[in-house]
């Protein structure tokens, strides 16, 4: 899943991409990896900006993550209305190529109130975010959305496996039993 969503993200015709799926499935771990991935190989874009929007969209509280990453914060941004606040973010990410990741929004986040130019499909710039809806996906007007689904079983206990290891797994002959019973639970949740 991670290198669909670094590829769809390459791609010039991507603007907007939201991942979708039920809670605890792994969508910020998701965008988390590939934050982690841009801001590697910085070539990529002027600025990565990561914001956890979740269920209380305050338009407040992201203009001031914004504006801090950028470096707009300060006693001058203080006194600044909402709008001009936005005008301000604007006017800075206007002139570069950015990436907004946008993690657990809950309702469509209006781009403009908080001043971000609208990513387009050939301007380079790209919002990316979580949520669990895919209702919430078409009011963001998505390029692309991809549903996170909970692994299958072999997957999960292959994972759980991976992560256990093998000294452990061989410690309580219980253990590999109950790794099968909760990667069942979860196969079957996500069916």
């Amino acid at each position: 899943m991670l290198e669909t969503v670094w590829n769809h993200l390459m791609e010039d015709g991507v603007g907007i991409m939201g991942l979708y799926g039920m809670g605890g499935v792994g969508k910020t771990t998701l965008l988390k990896q590939n934050n982690n991935k841009f801001l590697e190989n910085e070539d990529d874009f002027d600025i990565v900006i990561w914001i956890v929007v979740s269920k209380d969209l305050q338009i407040q509280n992201i203009q001031e993550e914004v504006a801090t990453k950028l470096g707009l914060a300060g006693e001058d941004w203080i006194l600044k209305n909402e709008d001009q606040k936005a005008c301000e973010v604007h006017n800075v990410l206007r002139r570069k190529k950015f990436l907004l990741l946008l993690d657990d929004i809950w309702t469509k986040v209006d781009l403009t109130e908080i001043g971000v130019p609208y990513p387009s499909r050939k301007n380079g710039r790209k919002v990316v975010f979580t949520n669990r809806s895919q209702e919430v996906c078409g009011r963001m007007g998505v390029d692309v959305e991809m549903e996170v689904q909970c692994l299958q079983f072999q997957d999960a206990f292959d994972l759980f496996k991976t992560k256990v290891g093998e000294i452990t797994l061989r410690s309580d002959p219980n253990i590999r039993n109950l790794a099968s019973i909760v990667a069942v639970s979860w196969a079957t949740i996500s069916t």
